[in-house]
């Protein structure tokens, strides 16, 4: 054949949807995409089909380019287990080369007959997947790419290339920057697409430290904190305003008018009786399980209440339990900070003084739990590696164990030390560590020596406690002090003491929290965390005191960090762990390295970390006043609780779920 002829059809295929394969083709039917920026078509671009399953490095299937329209072709073929996506590497755009614009978009195992590759998908699929993307390569265990593909439709449809459903919802498009902060992201990536930017191009890979525009946002998902007043100037320099409108009017809009702490983005999921949510846990699969200590739609609160179920929801955010009233059919009313998960059970501790198990499959109700002796009302709950699984019985001062995870033989123990125990964390020596709402210890002791108990003394009133990999332990404090004396400019509600008697209710406790909150409505600071030895000794207290407002639930990342849960602060706190080498430069140790804050985050009780790197955080309280009001207001009687759970993306270091003794990084 003639060399001319040769180069034209060369050119041709793309437009017919062929390519060349460097892998097999699949078989599978045509998909048809569009490759654009800014609404502009990416012309002879090149596109490549990607397929990822869990453990196993991705498989190159096959590559094309786009045509004159920005269009292009593949055969896919979906299968359970796989993850395919699409990356898009150099073209042209207005007549002009694009080198180092790389776009993705990962798509989500459901059948699709078309798809868009622009910067919104970019930003879209980067986020949930930032922890698994090393160039063009997404890999990670099979629940994390489970996890991370399915959640980026809520962020932008793959097949339109705008905003998900998800984000256009009321809670979290007017309650969060996640909108404004895409389209500044957008905005910024498209740079490296227009030829008449490129210096402000140059400026955004130099300042995340990358070679194209797919690796630069892979950078600032998983920093988001980290040059954010830096990207926000680029931005404003490179989108000027139009003295004539007083807008950006080649920015796309809604856009940031307020320089961002972080580009961080969080979603709010609700429904599936999520309401007031105490605990969060993640099962083998990626679900998210947590007891609400309300139910939705109630007038609810700490003086009269109507106890909530157990919410659950998938590894996509959607709520999979019953709407309203969550899994129950155990005669359960109302579930604190207890919710566990073994390998095979979700358990949840409760008001009315019952231990709640449910199936993981179908969410079948299997209990109530069998113990030994009656118990009080109850709260954290932890299971060890060995499958034992451990409940804090927080009003009668006592531990429930259940050897094996089996929930018909529960045992009540009597451990020395004990007052208000609430949360609760099992090391990899199978020692229990318990904090204690109503005192200033930690109590540790061997499980198959319970008897032997030994305290360590921190400040009074612990809440969550983790432990980390190396052994060590953290938890939350509610005071700065060990006498539980407020913080500076902090003043005690009249009627109660100053150092108040152990409640007889977990609500009175909580009365008495909230009451606190209301009175000192100018504080912003009392609490700390302490971070204490294998050995049971205190190394550091007071970290992130000036940060820390009633820290709450506290949880170890994949990379030995700390997150925490800000109950007051209505924000999620990241720590510098053990190990100071998976730390931003220049932190060490208890140093905060961001205090993460989005209109979606309310008054937050607990953090955890997902198999893909996201947090999941819950929304506790919505209103204080409403909590602890004993008069009906019409507008507000059903705003006590805190509404559904958030999904924070991509900064936290991957672990394996669900979490048996300590945190485990995810495979």
């Amino acid at each position: 054949m003639h060399p001319q002829h040769i180069s034209k059809l060369a050119l041709l295929l793309p437009s017919i949807g062929l390519g060349v394969a460097s892998c097999s083709l699949g078989g599978g039917p045509s998909l048809k995409g569009q490759a654009s920026l800014m609404g502009q078509p990416l012309q002879q671009a090149t596109v490549s089909l990607w397929e990822s399953r869990g453990g196993e490095k991705p498989k190159q299937l096959q590559t094309v380019r786009t045509d004159n329209n920005g269009s292009f072709q593949v055969s896919l073929k979906q299968e359970p287990g796989l993850v395919h996506y699409l990356v898009s590497r150099g073209g042209r755009v207005n007549g002009m080369d694009a080198d180092r614009l790389s776009m993705l978009t990962v798509l989500d195992g459901q059948a699709s007959e078309s798809v868009k590759v622009n910067e919104l998908t970019t930003i879209g699929s980067v986020w949930p997947n930032a922890q698994q993307l090393d160039g063009d390569l997404l890999q990670g265990s099979a629940t994390a790419l489970t996890i991370g593909s399915s959640q980026v439709k809520n962020l932008v449809n793959q097949g339109t290339g705008t905003f998900g459903e998800t984000l256009l919802q009321g809670s979290n498009l007017l309650n969060s920057e996640t909108a404004a902060r895409i389209n500044v992201l957008s905005n910024l990536l498209a740079l490296c697409g227009n030829k008449k930017q490129t210096k402000a191009c140059d400026q955004l890979l130099t300042l995340t430290n990358s070679g194209d525009t797919l690796a630069a946002m892979t950078s600032i998902a998983r920093e988001p904190w980290k040059n954010a007043k830096n990207l926000y100037q680029l931005f404003l320099k490179s989108y000027p305003i139009d003295p004539s409108t007083q807008l950006r009017a080649t920015a796309t809009k809604p856009y940031l008018l307020f320089e961002p702490k972080s580009f961080a983005l969080s979603l709010r999921f609700e429904g599936g009786g999520a309401l007031a949510l105490g605990k969060v846990m993640l099962d083998h699969k990626g679900n998210a399980w947590s007891g609400a200590n309300w139910m939705p739609g109630s007038q609810s609160g700490v003086i009269n209440s109507i106890g909530g179920g157990v919410a659950r929801f998938g590894p996509d955010g959607k709520a999979i339990s019953p709407a309203i009233t969550g899994y129950n059919g155990q005669g359960l009313n109302g579930i604190g900070w207890g919710t566990g998960v073994s390998e095979k059970y979700a358990w949840v501790g409760t008001f009315n003084n019952r231990v709640g198990v449910f199936s993981l499959e179908n969410g079948e109700a299997l209990g109530p739990a069998t113990i030994d002796q009656p118990v009080g009302e109850l709260q954290g709950i932890a299971t060890a590696r060995n499958g034992d699984v451990w409940i804090a019985d927080n009003t009668s001062n006592h531990m429930i164990h259940f050897p094996d995870g089996d929930y018909t033989q529960g045992k009540r123990l009597s451990i020395p030390g004990l007052k208000g125990p609430f949360g609760v964390a099992v090391d990899g020596d199978n020692r229990v560590w318990v904090s204690s709402s109503f005192n200033n210890k930690v109590t540790v002791f061997s499980a198959e020596e319970p008897n032997q108990a030994s305290t360590v003394e921190v400040y009074l009133g612990t809440r969550g406690i983790a432990v980390d990999s190396t052994g060590h332990v953290w938890v939350a404090q509610q005071t700065n002090s060990p006498q539980g004396a407020p913080g500076p400019g902090g003043k005690i509600p009249p009627g109660i003491p100053a150092n108040p008697p152990q409640p007889k209710t977990i609500m009175q406790e909580f009365a008495a929290g909230a009451e606190y909150y209301i009175d000192n409505p100018t504080l912003t600071q009392t609490g700390a965390l302490a971070l204490i030895s294998p050995e049971a000794k205190v190394i550091k207290n007071n970290i992130a005191k000036g940060t820390a407002y009633i820290p709450w639930g506290v949880s170890i990342d994949g990379k030995d960090n700390v997150w925490v849960g800000n109950l007051y602060g209505q924000s999620l706190i990241h720590i510098c762990g053990m190990k100071p080498e998976n730390c931003p430069e220049g932190k060490t140790t208890g140093d905060v390295i961001h205090n993460y804050q989005s209109g979606v985050i309310q008054i937050t009780t607990d953090v955890i970390v997902d198999d893909a790197g996201n947090l999941w955080s819950a929304n506790n309280w919505f209103e204080g006043d409403t909590v602890i009001n004993k008069t009906y207001t019409g507008r507000s009687s059903t705003f006590p609780g805190g509404q559904g759970v958030v999904v924070t993306y991509g900064v936290a270091g991957p672990v394996q779920s669900p979490l048996m003794g300590p945190v485990r990084q995810s495979d």
